[in-house]
């Protein structure tokens, strides 16, 4: 009976020990990064130092050619985020970080499952919202795409040189010459640029809506 007893016990510290174990680390699954939140006082976590090596990595990440280094600038730019959103789940930066990795890396679920948290927060940040419209502009869809600019455009983003590129493109896409001309315009004020000024020019020249430039910008 004694012995039975014992087993007992010792399979129940094993089970223990092994859920420790399991608990302790952190993994990434199919391009997930999780960390058991039981295990972790995220309050006592220095806010402003993690975001510092995040934005720091993210930045190396950006940077860097394609290999080995970059793969692991990128991991650990992810992992920092990560606690930030653990730590100050608050904040919208680190969800759009993690939303702009995760679609580096070809996740657009979670990608997308980022942005909205940061949207969810903020729903007019010009932050989120620029690069959510990113997000859907890389896929063509050029809808969401410009309903999220133009949040970001009303809400401080104005003067942004990509995203008034941005909208000349999508508006050229729809056919919307007044608005096209006016975005390239802004655009070529801030940056001349030799192909935005034939833009211009060709929107000024063409008989738009005849000829085979109107159907290929579509495309």
């Amino acid at each position: 009976m004694k012995i039975c007893r014992n087993i007992k016990l010792f399979a129940l510290l094993f089970l223990i020990l092994s859920a420790y174990s399991i608990n302790a680390s952190y993994a990434v699954h199919s391009g997930r990064l999780e960390y058991n939140s039981v295990l972790f006082d995220y309050s006592k976590f220095n806010t402003a130092k993690i975001k510092k090596d995040a934005d720091l990595y993210f930045e190396l990440f950006l940077k860097s050619e394609a290999g080995e280094m970059k793969n692991t600038y990128l991991y650990a730019a992810m992992s920092k985020y990560y606690l930030l959103t653990k730590a100050a789940p608050s904040k919208i930066e680190p969800y759009v970080q993690l939303g702009r990795i995760y679609d580096y890396i070809n996740k657009p679920r979670l990608a997308k499952e980022n942005f909205s948290r940061a949207k969810n927060i903020n729903s007019e940040s010009p932050f989120t919202n620029f690069y959510f419209g990113e997000f859907y502009f890389k896929r063509r869809d050029y809808k969401k795409a410009l309903k999220h600019y133009n949040v970001a455009y009303n809400n401080g983003y104005n003067n942004n040189y990509e995203l008034n590129l941005r909208l000349a493109t999508i508006y050229e896409k729809f056919a919307d010459l007044v608005n096209a001309k006016k975005f390239y315009e802004v655009s070529y004020s801030m940056k001349p640029d030799t192909e935005i000024q034939q833009k211009i020019q060709l929107l000024n020249e063409l008989n738009y809506d005849k000829t085979e430039y109107y159907h290929s910008i579509r495309e």
